[in-house]
């Protein structure tokens, strides 16, 4: 299971930067924010099905991956000169997510199943696509003024 999800992570860092290229930042963060929150609020629903989830799984780990070097070069983009701030300040804050994630998934088992880390994913990934909508419909308004 540990090695499906190192190949779906490899896949996925490539895809991210593969599509970023492409596609550009927003669509590809937007994007894999949407693979992430669907493929976990399916895992749930197939949990029954072994292989099932380890696909979804595999689905929701490509689609993570997808998203730091998307992330990684939007906030290149957005301060070239600062860089390296930006970058460092980025990894702190992925590691506390990380930190908070553990703790939040702690309490949800505790407090319910396993299952449930899955459904509180789902919420965290949803709450992130509403705070990126609203960023960005602000950052257009504010363009559309200065412009």
């Amino acid at each position: 299971m540990l090695f499906a999800l190192g190949i779906a992570s490899l896949f996925g860092s490539k895809l991210g930067g593969f599509l970023t290229d492409r596609f550009g930042t927003t669509r590809i963060l937007i994007g894999s924010m949407v693979v992430q929150a669907l493929s976990l609020g399916l895992v749930s629903a197939f949990s029954g099905y072994a292989i099932v989830v380890i696909l979804l799984l595999m689905v929701w780990s490509i689609g993570a991956w997808m998203f730091g070097p998307t992330q990684n070069f939007n906030l290149l983009s957005i301060a070239p000169k600062a860089s390296g701030i930006m970058l460092s300040l980025n990894s702190t804050f992925v590691q506390l997510g990380f930190a908070a994630g553990a703790g939040i998934g702690g309490i949800a088992v505790d407090g319910s199943s396993i299952l449930a880390i899955c459904w509180v994913g789902t919420v965290a990934v949803a709450v992130a696509l509403l705070i990126t909508f609203t960023l960005l419909r602000l950052t257009r308004s504010l363009s559309s003024e200065r412009g």
